[in-house]
């Protein structure tokens, strides 16, 4: 995977998925958003059948969470995503172009987002150690090409991939909490250094409201 480029990446995401999961008819998740130096790259876990953009009949772009809410409420009460956009997120205005919309608004905020497995799952299990491993190395080339300046991990399952190490998120939150300042995790993901601020996951199994509190103050970074 020698001085590949986004497009390249994906086509070796297909491969993966079509050589160890052929069975799957779901279309995996891409990463999206500002491609070039953004200001924070957002990687989640997994994605899901929810995601409308995982149908093969899907015409638009792919990437984390389309046709969904639970999230972008997260982001909205964090600050990060408008007014504008979340009333049509509510309203389901989840059309194609509706999704060109709201990536170019993610563009305009230095945002990217990804997960860390790109293999669209039919419920919420998190994904077992094989595929994790499988799809590291996808991620870390992601970045390397990416180079965001700021990664935000949700849940510890992206964390520890890429810091290559613990914390405990409860820990960690108060102490941003007490401090109002967020500890950063200094890290080499291929040739990039990386910056990475672990967060709650927002949704499902996660803390919605730990998360809104940790995504305010990365907002204002």
């Amino acid at each position: 995977m020698e001085k590949m480029g986004l497009k390249e990446l994906w086509k070796e995401v297909g491969k993966i998925n079509k050589e160890y999961f052929p069975d799957n008819k779901l279309m995996p998740i891409l990463g999206n958003g500002e491609t070039r130096k953004p200001k924070i790259m957002f990687v989640f876990i997994n994605p899901t059948h929810l995601n409308i953009s995982s149908k093969p009949s899907w015409k638009g772009p792919r990437y984390p969470f389309i046709g969904t809410k639970s999230v972008w409420r997260v982001f909205h009460k964090a600050g990060v995503l408008s007014d504008a956009l979340m009333r049509r997120i509510e309203n389901n205005e989840w059309s194609t172009e509706f999704a060109e919309e709201l990536l170019f608004f993610l563009k305009s905020k230095s945002f990217y987002l990804t997960n860390l497995v790109k293999w669209t799952g039919s419920n919420a299990a998190l994904p077992d150690s094989r595929k994790i491993n499988l799809f590291l190395p996808i991620l870390e080339k992601e970045i390397e090409i990416v180079k965001p300046e700021f990664i935000v991990t949700f849940g510890l399952i992206p964390f520890k991939a890429l810091a290559k190490q613990e914390i405990r998120l409860k820990d960690y939150y108060e102490e941003a909490m007490k401090k109002k300042k967020l500890r950063v995790f200094e890290t080499r993901i291929k040739s990039h250094e990386s910056k990475i601020i672990p967060c709650y996951f927002p949704v499902g199994r996660g803390e919605p409201g730990k998360a809104k509190d940790l995504l305010r103050m990365v907002n204002i970074i």
